[in-house]
């Protein structure tokens, strides 16, 4: 007998095949059989008929490291959407090693953080032992690598330091790290030099591992930091992934067209060149990450006390966003202070809502001195989405066979109102859903090769071959869904609307969204890279 049966749906393995009809059996968290017309008898019974069965999706750009402390987190908003798997510690931001910067919204203290996040060995015997809903694989963040060997300032690694972080980056690679990541507008990201990425990079690629980056400038700087990017890439042999690949600035718009012949001439030339995207116009970093870099240096912490305490300094801070765009590109420069909105403040959340300019006016203040009072009153914990994008750049890069899919956020507990803000972003639940309405409203690919840009190519970009196809004896983490009706109805709003059309998603054999609700079984595993080396 089976565990489970889906009978008569049309199948989409993955792989970019055509579609065709058959049943899809499951035991013990494999696939089993996949044919037509099985007639064994199983414990569960799932009729598709009129849906797409297909691999589960892979989120291969979320935040997912530093939720997992939470014993409330479930990926319930993952799941929804149809993701069996996340792929976290992007954009430089891993929790270990811990190196001092410890944000309280986690849920722990300090010191339980402290312990927990001491190593890439401690952190992996700790998420090996908790409950997740979707499976997890981690890339190691270069920020705490820098941070642990550095500290949060500037300056350039001797050969000792550099040795230091070479040893932490195998230590990532053995423990299963997909990789590393780079937030390279973030500290203390930003202050690494190309030749220490290099060295890094040279540390993860002998283990089959991917570079994948956020990059230093998505608007005037877009083509110099892909170059950047390049330069790593070739010098150390690593494939290289572009996080979140969107152009920034409505003076830049139009410009995707001239990125991807470049991506294009890169990749002819030999080079692994790949893209993550998620499906919106308005994207969201904190915002203390729009402050320039040099007023961070001795920490967050202290630089926001700094700038709080000195008008000259905030002068100053405010002057070198709007006219040293060139060194620094802060998304209040790119979106003005009218498009950057309050998506989540750590203690103050009457303030959510509001752009910097409403909250300006209402306190009678310049907006960037509310802006700067906004982060004191919080910690630094407030999150922004900025209205920056386009939806032709965006349709560019989503047409590109390069390009895969990451919604650049992280697990929500189930105590999260759905109808409220509580810091978030329609692509909290709605990434993969619209990314399958665009592409199907836009004619932008045929079902089997979106499907595959979704599953079967991130599984073989990061080296995860037990899933992203739906194979006998590959894990059994499955996606069933009503392509026709696939709609994606979180807006900024309400970012946690449930969308229409995801009916069932299958984690490693369990069922855990049925009817597009999640059922509360949290089935994930932690994967690892495995590679020939």
């Amino acid at each position: 007998m089976y565990d489970l049966l889906i009978k008569n749906g049309t199948v989409v393995d993955g792989t970019g095949a055509p579609r065709f009809q058959a049943d899809v059996a499951v035991k013990d968290g494999k696939i089993a059989r996949i044919a037509p017309g099985i007639a064994e008898e199983a414990e569960t019974v799932i009729d598709a008929t009129g849906l797409v069965v297909a691999p589960g999706f892979i989120d291969t750009h979320t935040h997912s490291d530093g939720t997992v402390f939470s014993p409330e987190t479930t990926g319930y908003n993952h799941l929804e959407d149809g993701a069996t798997t996340e792929l976290a510690g992007q954009c430089g931001s891993m929790a270990a090693p811990y190196y001092g910067e410890f944000d309280p919204s986690h849920g722990i203290s300090r010191e339980e953080y402290e312990r927990i996040c001491e190593s890439y060995t401690s952190y992996f015997a700790y998420v090996d032992s908790i409950p997740h809903g979707a499976n997890l694989a981690f890339f190691a963040g270069q920020g705490p690598i820098r941070g642990k060997v550095m500290g949060f300032g500037d300056g350039t690694p001797n050969e000792e330091q550099l040795e230091q972080m070479r040893s932490l980056m195998r230590e990532a690679m053995e423990c299963g790290c997909l990789g590393f990541s780079t937030g390279l507008v973030y500290t203390p990201s930003v202050f690494a030099g190309t030749h220490e990425l290099v060295e890094i990079a040279k540390v993860a690629h002998e283990y089959g591992g991917v570079y994948t980056t956020h990059i230093r400038g998505e608007g005037n700087q877009l083509k110099e930091s892909i170059e950047e990017a390049l330069v790593i890439g070739r010098e150390s042999g690593i494939p290289v992934n572009i996080s979140h690949i969107k152009v920034i600035g409505r003076q830049n718009e139009g410009n995707s067209r001239d990125i991807i012949r470049y991506i294009e001439e890169n990749q002819k030339a030999g080079m692994t060149i790949t893209a993550d995207q998620y499906p919106f116009t308005g994207g969201s970093a904190p915002l203390i990450s729009q402050i320039p870099p040099k007023y961070l240096t001795a920490g967050k912490a202290e630089g926001l006390r700094c700038l709080a305490e000195s008008a000259e300094l905030r002068k100053q801070a405010e002057w070198s966003i709007f006219h040293e765009a060139h060194e620094f590109e802060s998304n209040i420069y790119s979106a003005g202070y009218e498009g950057c909105l309050i998506a989540g403040a750590y203690k103050t959340k009457e303030h959510i809502g509001k752009t910097l300019a409403q909250l300006a006016e209402k306190q009678g203040k310049t907006p960037f001195d509310a802006c700067i009072d906004l982060l004191a009153a919080n910690d630094g914990i407030v999150q922004g989405i900025y209205f920056s994008q386009n939806d032709s750049d965006l349709l560019n890069f989503m047409s590109q066979p390069w390009v895969m899919c990451g919604s650049d956020w992280s697990d929500y507990g189930a105590v999260v109102d759905r109808e409220k803000k509580y810091g978030s972003h329609p692509r909290a639940m709605g990434t993969m859903a619209r990314r399958l309405e665009l592409i199907r409203d836009n004619g932008l690919w045929t079902l089997e090769d979106a499907i595959y840009r979704l599953t079967g190519m991130p599984s073989e970009v990061y080296g995860l071959p037990m899933i992203g196809k739906l194979k006998e004896g590959l894990n059994a983490d499955i996606t069933i869904f009503d392509y026709k009706n696939v709609q994606a109805n979180a807006d900024y709003d309400h970012p946690f609307r449930k969308n229409n059309g995801i009916e069932y998603v299958i984690v490693n054999g369990k069922t855990a969204v049925k009817n597009g609700e999640f059922t509360g079984v949290k089935n994930g595993k932690v994967l690892r890279m495995k590679r020939e080396r």
